[in-house]
């Protein structure tokens, strides 16, 4: 049944290479394929990735230590670049007292510690720290490109694949991930990102383009994020629709596909794809229509071969559509479809929690 879904969605061969080239191994993946779709993706999708720019760090420690369990610190981050800096400011909180400690790096809403969508003392309770950083302190969710890290690169106007906001969400990931390298308290090769709705797209996406993070947690993505464009769901969020209220999330080249799902060079496969051989969870929900729980399904059993090149296990599921409560973690890329709407919920984060743990 799944293989003739997705024979009706008529994808592009992750392993076929425009020259005819048929990916057979995970060298070639990782040499020809790889930094082939990632130039696609970047090009026609999300936008170029700006240069690094190494930022000037400020810690302080806050006096909330979650009943004693907890060391919380705020880190400053402060960039510059052509005579003009950014400070975005991210909160690192781990068990006290603790070594080698897995990370999750997570893209919220707010600022708040804790969150409704964060629920920082269960993860400190399962041994996990947490850096979070608010989307709209890095820069703001709208069309001014001259607002925060976007005002340091972005010159008049944007065209082609100039730099969408979902890029500089993810580069900020991609600092913090680099600070997070300098921290004894952390295992360096368990650090791993999530977020949810837009901020589920650009964890995906940081993990697909920055190949030290261990696993990534894409809570209900959806479209342009975990969901495949071809053969979207009715009531599903269609490209049209995401580019016209959102254009400012992608390149300006991504419109030319508004009414044109079939004839993109790509679908959310590609980039699910390039988190392989690590760990990735999708997380659906079942009244959240829009994000289309079937396509991030398909996209999870599409995108498994590449796993397999590398001996591993993709999803592990039976052969037909997820129904709620269904759960499958068992292999490196995982989906759950939980009851409910449109949430980052504890049960999500319970989900990925479990399946980590038994990773790591």
């Amino acid at each position: 049944m799944l293989q003739q879904e997705l024979k009706k969605r008529k994808l592009p061969n992750v392993f076929q290479m425009p020259n005819g080239k048929r990916i057979q191994t995970k060298e070639e993946w990782e040499n020809i394929a790889r930094p082939h779709w990632k130039d696609v993706l970047l090009t026609e999708e999300y936008g170029k990735v700006p240069p690094v720019l190494m930022p000037k760090i400020t810690e302080e420690t806050n006096a909330v230590d979650f009943a004693g369990k907890a060391t919380w610190e705020t880190v400053l981050f402060t960039f510059e670049n052509h005579s003009k800096t950014h400070t975005v400011p991210t909160q690192l909180i781990y068990p006290k007292g603790e070594k080698s400690i897995p990370f999750f790096i997570y893209l919220n809403f707010r600022p708040d510690i804790p969150d409704r969508y964060l629920p920082v003392e269960e993860l400190i309770d399962n041994g996990f720290g947490i850096f979070s950083v608010c989307y709209n302190d890095v820069t703001k969710d709208n069309g001014d490109f001259t607002d925060g890290l976007a005002g340091l690169f972005q010159v008049g106007k944007r065209t082609g694949d100039d730099t969408g906001k979902i890029i500089y969400w993810s580069y900020m990931a991609s600092r913090m991930m680099d600070y997070l390298q300098t921290r004894e308290e952390v295992n360096k090769t368990a650090i791993g990102i999530s977020g949810h709705s837009r901020l589920g797209k650009t964890a995906l996406v940081t993990a697909a383009l920055d190949e030290r993070f261990a696993f990534v947690c894409s809570n209900n993505s959806g479209c342009s994020g975990a969901a495949l464009s071809r053969g979207r769901c009715e009531g599903g969020e269609s490209l049209r629709v995401i580019q016209e209220s959102f254009p400012f999330w992608f390149c300006p080249n991504y419109c030319k596909y508004a009414d044109k799902a079939d004839e993109l060079p790509f679908d959310q496969h590609c980039l699910l794809s390039l988190v392989a051989p690590r760990m990735a969870y999708i997380g659906g929900a079942i009244e959240d229509i829009w994000a289309d729980n079937d396509n991030q399904f398909l996209n999870c059993v599409a995108s498994s071969p590449v796993w397999n090149l590398y001996g591993k296990a993709g999803i592990i599921t039976e052969n037909k559509l997820p129904v709620c409560g269904d759960i499958y973690t068992e292999g490196e890329v995982g989906f759950h479809l939980r009851k409910g709407k449109h949430f980052h919920s504890r049960t999500d984060w319970l989900v990925y929690i479990d399946a980590i743990k038994k990773k790591l």
